[in-house]
């Protein structure tokens, strides 16, 4: 009974924590986890690359030979 609120209060912590060290809005990931739990991982791990290449750029992802 109290291992699921653990692991989704785990799972928030852990999203807050990666979320400030990516510079993305903590706090808004953090509540949606606790929200999803678990769930939103794979979520996160899209956002994240996304706004890595966003921020990088279309040319530096592409090899032009």
């Amino acid at each position: 009974m109290l291992f699921l609120p653990v692991i989704w209060l785990c799972t928030a912590a852990g999203i807050y924590i990666a979320a400030l060290r990516s510079g993305m809005a903590a706090i808004r990931w953090a509540l949606a986890a606790l929200c999803l739990g678990p769930l939103l991982i794979p979520l996160f791990n899209s956002h994240k690359r996304l706004n890595l290449l966003r921020v990088r750029g279309d040319k530096e992802a592409r090899y032009n030979a």
